[in-house]
């Protein structure tokens, strides 16, 4: 549990669902005490005059909006909230995700198209501040240390994580527009063969195809993060160029899964993805920790 008494009192008055205003005030103390965030850095009620609405909270990528009981005003929330998350993305020209909550309950969201898709959800428990904390920073992205254990990494890469589901979304996007591509093509079909060989039946699905994809890419900016190493290039660093250059071979190389840099927007995901795994304390042991976490 956090060593922040602070902490633990405003999270045990969010989880009586203390009303808009307190959610609100109690939101922004939490990113103060426990995430470090400077005042400067919140946007509160900034008016959205496009949208004829105002948004509780503007911190980096993301929208906050506090509500009294969010079971009862759902319907409230899934009318605003892709107006101002379409608002945030045509003014910055990235994606931005929202968080809708009453202080016991947290749903993050994201937009497809008009359509407002529902990523992930946790009710705070007190009495488990660290799980409910390392959720909410996987969806708010804002701590530049987390320690490598277990239910960080699970919160922030696992299968159920933001991180995870927003890659996912985007791999399946990507895939669609490559797909006919004939080396990409074969790439998929070596993979689907060699998937067969070792299970002796067919298995391989876009799923488990984006899933592997995923995980290749985070095993490769583990190892480019444990080596020191910094390299922002996502053919580089797949093809295992950005080891080369270092002086180290055979610590990656091209395979299958390099696929996903046919396209542009798939070189943004990868980065995304380095920038995140970047967030791991990996050194001083760290990277034993975070094996043992995978």
């Amino acid at each position: 549990m956090t060593d922040n008494p602070r902490t633990r009192e405003l999270l045990r008055h969010l989880a009586t669902r203390p009303g808009h205003d307190e959610v609100k005030s109690d939101f922004r103390q939490l990113l103060v005490e426990e995430f470090g965030v400077e005042l400067g850095a919140l946007d509160f009620e900034r008016r959205v005059p496009e949208v004829k609405g105002r948004l509780d909270a503007l911190i980096g990528r993301t929208v906050f909006e506090a509500k009294r009981n969010l079971e009862q005003e759902w319907d409230d929330v899934v009318r605003r909230m892709p107006d101002y998350l379409a608002d945030r993305e045509r003014e910055e020209g990235e994606r931005f995700v929202g968080i809708a909550s009453d202080g016991l309950k947290w749903v993050v969201f994201e937009r497809d198209g008009d359509q407002l898709v529902e990523l992930k959800d946790t009710t705070l428990d007190p009495g488990k501040a660290e799980v409910f904390l390392a959720w909410l920073d996987g969806a708010l992205a804002l701590k530049s240390a987390l320690p490598p254990d277990p239910v960080t990494v699970r919160l922030e890469l696992g299968h159920d994580s933001v991180a995870f589901r927003r890659a996912n979304d985007g791999l399946r996007t990507i895939w669609e527009r490559v797909k006919g591509n004939p080396a990409v093509a074969l790439k998929r079909q070596l993979w689907a063969q060699l998937l067969k060989l070792v299970y002796g039946r067919e298995v391989e699905s876009d799923a488990l195809f984006f899933q592997h994809t995923f995980l290749v890419i985070v095993a490769k900016a583990i190892a480019l993060a444990v080596l020191g190493l910094r390299d922002d290039n996502p053919k580089h660093v797949l093809s295992g160029a950005a080891f080369e250059a270092a002086g180290i071979f055979g610590a990656a190389e091209s395979d299958f899964f390099d696929w996903v840099i046919a396209e542009p927007n798939g070189e943004a995901l990868v980065r995304r993805i380095l920038a995140h795994v970047r967030r791991f304390r990996l050194g001083s042991g760290g990277k034993r920790r975070f094996e043992d976490s995978l």
